[in-house]
């Protein structure tokens, strides 16, 4: 009994160093979506895990084949209605969504947002709005922190197995 009492309190505080460091930590998220003639993936970060809307920190990746330069800093390109806000919830954006830049100047933003139950890539081309619905996906990315808690916490629950084992007159 003494044994799982241990690793219980190997695992508790494990889990309480790794809560602690994700409460502050920027959050990194790989994102994708596909829509007609469209395909676009990469990752943005937040300050937190988002369950509130929180602002897009930055941005990477590529829309059909082209880089993503960054986000579009709010009020720039009129356009566009956009807040630059990621929620870990099933719509992700709000009506507004985010913006981002490829390829430079105002006909390379794409603004990425949820309306009445759909995500949309919406780009404005000469005063004309070119919207397809897309299907968007997304999963937070661990930091490299988690897998070295992760990894302490297995060799410290075989440490303590083995030298259970090897304990003479250990009961099972």
């Amino acid at each position: 009994m003494k044994f799982f009492k241990q690793v219980a309190a190997a695992l508790l505080s494990g889990a309480a160093l790794l809560a602690s460091g994700l409460a502050q930590a920027d959050t990194s998220w790989a994102w994708s979506y596909t829509g007609t003639g469209v395909s676009a993936s990469g990752t943005f970060t937040t300050a937190g895990a988002a369950l509130v809307p929180e602002d897009i920190l930055s941005i990477s990746g590529s829309r059909n084949g082209v880089a993503i330069l960054g986000l579009v800093p709010l009020g720039e390109d009129g356009n566009f209605a956009y807040d630059n806000q990621f929620t870990n919830s099933g719509n992700y954006f709000t009506d507004a969504g985010m913006l981002y830049d490829v390829g430079g100047g105002d006909v390379g933003h794409f603004n990425v947002y949820f309306f009445e139950g759909q995500h949309f890539d919406l780009q404005v081309v000469d005063g004309q709005a070119i919207e397809i619905p897309i299907s968007f996906s997304v999963t937070a990315v661990p930091e490299a922190a988690t897998y070295v808690y992760m990894a302490l916490g297995l060799a410290g629950i075989g440490a303590l197995a083995r030298r259970r084992k090897l304990a003479p007159g250990a009961a099972a």
